[in-house]
């Protein structure tokens, strides 16, 4: 959920699909980071590649989550959004940069005790974008936290996309009645025996007669 540079902090990071890290850091500054389920609109810290996967061209939503649990006001906070491949900003709180891919947005005067709840929204990449038509792809969202008194904070959320080929079906041509009509079969050419072979076959009763002739003669 967190990594914080905090002396007062512990943090212990677990590997996830896709690449980086999810991090718990017990400390005086937390962030979280989670991504919507598609299926059943709930956030959650990550969906693996068995779970519910987004497609192109729909929109993804994430959020960040801090709270100052320190006993002082923060004055300043900034935070960094950087969505992942494939994905383009929608909507969400500060500016973007569309050349890094990333949001920023700061809070300031932070009072202590309080969470703050922010909302990104992106739009996945049309098919053509990716390099296949068909599979699945793991990608990670991360935010980043810098504060004033020195802390920092980062949690990523990883989601994956399905994409997939889009078969248009051969049309059925279909009689009146509705039953389908199918191409004649090939039939292999045989010779001609059309009149121009009538010639020919008028010639063998002669040559069979020519030939009992030349026997008697012998």
């Amino acid at each position: 959920m967190l990594l914080a540079s905090s002396a007062l902090a512990n943090t212990s990071c677990q590997t996830i699909y896709g690449g980086g890290e999810t991090c718990i850091t017990t400390g005086n500054l937390i962030l979280n980071k989670t991504v919507q389920n598609p299926q059943n609109g709930l956030y959650v810290e990550n969906l693996n590649i068995n779970d519910p996967r987004y497609s192109p061209n729909q929109t993804v939503s994430f959020q960040i989550t801090i709270r100052n649990t320190e006993n002082a006001v923060l004055s300043k906070v900034e935070v960094k959004d950087i969505l992942p491949q494939y994905v383009t900003f929608v909507s969400g709180p500060g500016s973007y940069d569309a050349n890094t891919n990333t949001v920023t947005f700061e809070i300031k005067d932070f009072p202590k005790n309080e969470a703050k709840t922010y909302t990104i929204q992106g739009k996945i990449a049309d098919t053509s974008k990716f390099p296949f038509t068909e599979g699945v792809t793991c990608v990670v969202n991360q935010s980043i936290m810098n504060v004033s008194n020195g802390q920092s904070a980062q949690d990523n959320a990883q989601f994956c996309i399905q994409t997939k080929v889009s078969v248009t079906p051969t049309p059925v041509i279909t009689t009146k009645g509705g039953l389908p009509v199918y191409p004649a079969p090939k039939i292999a050419s045989t010779p001609s025996t059309g009149p121009e072979m009538l010639p020919l076959l008028a010639l063998v009763p002669s040559a069979i007669t020519g030939f009992i002739l030349r026997k008697k003669s012998k």
